[in-house]
């Protein structure tokens, strides 16, 4: 039997994504002291959100650093430089390709949850999926 999704918890799986997600942690928080169900959905959304912050925030690091330690070479400095462009250039309406693709995900999954469908990120979401079982 299919789970009913309640607009509260479409509401705050969407401000989770959007608030990398504190606004659902502390709903959470909030639920579990007034002895409340924390739903599947919710539970999902907001585990999502959070790992999609920290998962980009060590792509960023990782990324960075061998970025610096790459172009300290002197002829792969050439490449490096051409790839960082690539990547961080402004492309449309001074927003880069990294930019473009964080936006993206950050409005699929935003606008699924309120639509109180799972939004579904290949690989991320099979870990939540395992880690936040019924």
């Amino acid at each position: 039997m299919a789970e009913r999704i309640e607009n509260i918890d479409k509401i705050f799986s969407a401000l989770s994504y959007l608030t990398v997600g504190w606004v659902g942690f502390l709903y959470c928080i909030f639920l579990i002291l007034n002895k409340k169900r924390i739903s599947h959905f919710l539970r999902f959304n907001v585990f999502q959100s959070i790992f999609l912050a920290l998962l980009f925030f060590v792509l960023c690091a990782v990324f960075g650093l061998i970025f610096k330690l790459l172009s300290m070479i002197p002829f792969i400095q050439i490449i490096v430089s051409w790839i960082q462009l690539i990547l961080f250039r402004p492309i449309i309406f001074q927003y880069s390709l990294t930019q473009i693709i964080t936006i993206s995900i950050m409005l699929y999954t935003t606008i699924y949850s309120l639509m109180g469908k799972y939004p579904r990120i290949y690989w991320v979401s099979n870990i939540i999926d395992y880690n936040t079982k019924r």
